[in-house]
């Protein structure tokens, strides 16, 4: 079935309607979680549910894996579906709230070099779009801005794709960024040459592509923003074409820009004798999160990482014995 377009018609209609409408009303954009309902909706048209009444088995139906599936795919889609229960039984509707779901591994990401990072971008900055129409050639310039602000200022994708304008102020050189992962809101102060090129990016979506929208990325239909779908896509294509991506047995992701920036920056805390212990904190609020165990979890398991630590390592080699080779 084709969700592009579709209007909600099983019998959770109106309070799908709703619910959706009360999430934005507080301020949450909701695109993708909508997007999710709608495959709920025509589910349960299949299924011929009749009664707006969120059962065991419709979860678990609505829940189960499916093939090629990740785990983390399968969760959010449960994860959905556990907030309109919680929606449907306020309002005094029986509803079956799941709260069992998938849990994976989490892997080790890429985190790119820098001779890997220039071929990168020289490739998105190649980038020329196969049909020649204004809307094509606007996105081929945003794709040049956005991914490097998430390298730059290790945003993650949502924060970057749901950026408005109204939350850029270039007076004070800082970003809003509003109701992030964990509902926090914070500030990034990205660099000043950061900050010129999104001033110089907006001029041009005005001035060449006449574009007005609230969305520093706008979609292709400028009252949307840009997709995670679409940002990914382009990000694999762009790699493909490097010369790294051959030799590489695991291809890094948008998210990887986000891993990659916690890294250098930690390595170049590092290599000048800066206290990681002292700016951890820190750089754990910059990136939005919780604690500083969990920003450390992206540094772990880098080979540059033990480098580093073993270049300013002043007490191992006395604390830790040389092992002889026993004959």
């Amino acid at each position: 079935m084709k969700i592009k377009g579709y209007q909600f018609k099983s019998c959770f209609a109106p309070h799908i309607e709703k619910f959706l409408q009360e999430k934005k009303d507080a301020g949450f954009s909701y695109n993708t979680e909508e997007w999710q309902l709608k495959h709920f909706d025509a589910l349960c048209i299949e299924e011929a549910v009749s009664e707006p009444i969120i059962t065991r088995e419709l979860a678990q139906k609505w829940g189960s894996l499916r093939d090629n599936e990740a785990l983390s795919t399968c969760s959010s889609r449960m994860s959905v579906l556990r907030q309109f229960s919680f929606y449907l039984t306020s309002i005094g509707i029986d509803a079956y709230i799941p709260s069992h779901f998938y849990k994976s591994e989490k892997g080790v990401a890429h985190i790119l070099s820098d001779e890997e990072v220039i071929a990168l971008f020289l490739e998105m900055d190649r980038y020329a779009p196969k049909l020649d129409a204004v809307a094509f050639h606007r996105l081929s310039l945003e794709y040049r801005v956005i991914f490097r602000l998430i390298y730059c200022c290790g945003l993650r994708i949502s924060e970057a794709r749901l950026l408005k304008w109204k939350n850029v102020d270039f007076q004070s050189g800082a970003i809003r960024i509003l109701h992030s992962k964990g509902h926090k809101d914070r500030l990034v102060y990205p660099a000043p040459d950061m900050m010129e090129l999104l001033r110089s990016y907006k001029e041009k979506l005005k001035g060449s592509f006449l574009s007005e929208s609230e969305w520093v990325f706008p979609a292709r239909e400028t009252e949307n923003c840009l997709s995670v779908v679409t940002l990914g896509a382009h990000f694999r294509r762009c790699w493909k074409r490097t010369s790294f991506s051959e030799g590489c047995d695991k291809s890094p992701t948008v998210h990887s820009l986000r891993h990659t920036f916690v890294v250098k920056r930690m390595n170049l805390w590092m290599a000048e004798g800066v206290s990681i212990k002292e700016m951890m904190p820190f750089l754990s609020h910059y990136l939005g999160h919780m604690s500083p165990d969990e920003t450390f979890y992206y540094y772990h398991q880098v080979d540059v990482a033990f480098r580093i630590i073993r270049e300013r390592d002043k007490t191992g080699y006395r604390v830790i014995p040389e092992v002889l080779t026993y004959e």
